[in-house]
């Protein structure tokens, strides 16, 4: 098992990215009524206004762990939070978590911090682990918020909440001084949620697999073949250079198939990875998603937009889990990183 590792180069476009999807996604929150916010769903928090506040929280509370605060702020109950309040306490805490990594080098990521969650548990972790966290579990709310705002009948996030879209859209937001360390983490975790998900789709009926959704690829079957096909088709794009359209979800595939498919992919790429160094990251790549649209863009941006990506879809696999009724695992990073300090 190869040791976690991490740069603040890296951790620091994770967060760039989280605040500008997380602007995005105010700036259409904003905009809502109070009935719409408050809509109750199966999923996240139970309400878009909910899942906001949950998402600033998470945040604050976090920072405050990092800075040894005695007691890490948070706010349970979401009601009377209104979103332009809310909006600034989000920017308050982004300056003030840019200010905490200012004064951190890349030796400081792999000190470890102990502390007490709510219920009362007491673990320790690396500051880049948590780091890593608490951007994951970003875009793993985010991706419910969206289909709330959807299901609302509200106009979604323009162009999506993708990072590749962020890196298109205003590439100058950072230098994207991106690391193999970091990203080679990042992809490990990712394997180990996907092999989570894929084990309990396993033991679905095609019934299940198959039951529509309005979210995700419309199907568990569909939303968990397309996170394999956007590895396998952007690795293709790496190795070979851009041709290949991204295809379309095979509807028919059987999840055994699909486990087989999921590690073929991921062995290719870690050997790929194998090979590469950081200035690799910065070569550009070419792909054609669509007809007559061409990216062009550095390696290293489509690799973390793999890692965002599937923990996006995998946001939508468990809500789908959830309502057919199977068991929900538990993704976070650091419980990932919990269960690699145990093995």
């Amino acid at each position: 098992m190869e040791p976690a590792l991490f740069r603040l180069g890296t951790i620091r476009e994770l967060f760039a990215f989280t605040d500008w999807a997380r602007d995005k996604l105010m700036t259409v929150a904003s905009g809502l009524a109070d009935e719409q916010l408050d809509r109750k769903f199966e999923m996240g928090e139970g309400s878009l206004r909910a899942t906001l506040n949950h998402l600033w929280s998470s945040e604050r509370m976090w920072l405050d762990r990092w800075k040894r605060h005695p007691q890490p702020r948070s706010r349970k109950d979401a009601a009377g939070v209104t979103m332009s309040g809310l909006w600034q306490e989000f920017r308050e805490t982004a300056a003030e978590r840019t200010k905490f990594l200012a004064g951190m080098g890349d030796a400081d990521l792999p000190h470890l911090l102990t502390y007490t969650n709510v219920r009362g548990e007491t673990y320790t972790f690396p500051f880049g682990g948590m780091m890593l966290h608490v951007s994951n579990h970003g875009s793993h709310h985010r991706a419910q918020a969206v289909n709330m705002i959807r299901r609302v009948g509200a106009a979604l996030p323009r162009p999506g909440l993708d990072y590749i879209f962020m890196k298109i859209e205003a590439p100058e937001t950072t230098p994207c001084g991106l690391d193999l360390g970091t990203l080679r983490t990042y992809f490990a975790y990712g394997d180990w949620a996907n092999a989570r998900v894929l084990a309990e789709a396993a033991k679905l009926t095609d019934e299940q697999l198959n039951r529509p959704f309005e979210i995700g690829l419309g199907t568990l079957r569909k939303t968990l073949v397309h996170i394999r096909d956007a590895e396998q088709w952007w690795f293709c794009n790496w190795t070979k250079g851009p041709g290949e359209l991204f295809p379309q979800a095979d509807e028919a595939i059987g999840v055994d198939q699909l486990q087989r498919l999921f590690a073929e992919t991921a062995s290719k790429r870690n050997e790929f990875i194998s090979g590469l160094s950081d200035p690799d990251l910065k070569r550009i790549v070419k792909a054609t998603p669509r007809p007559n649209v061409l990216r062009i863009l550095p390696l290293g941006v489509p690799m973390l937009q793999l890692n965002h990506h599937g923990t996006h879809h995998r946001a939508q696999a468990l809500n789908m889990l959830r309502h057919v009724g199977a068991k929900i695992p538990a993704l976070d990073v650091v419980v990932w990183l919990r269960e690699r300090s145990a093995a």
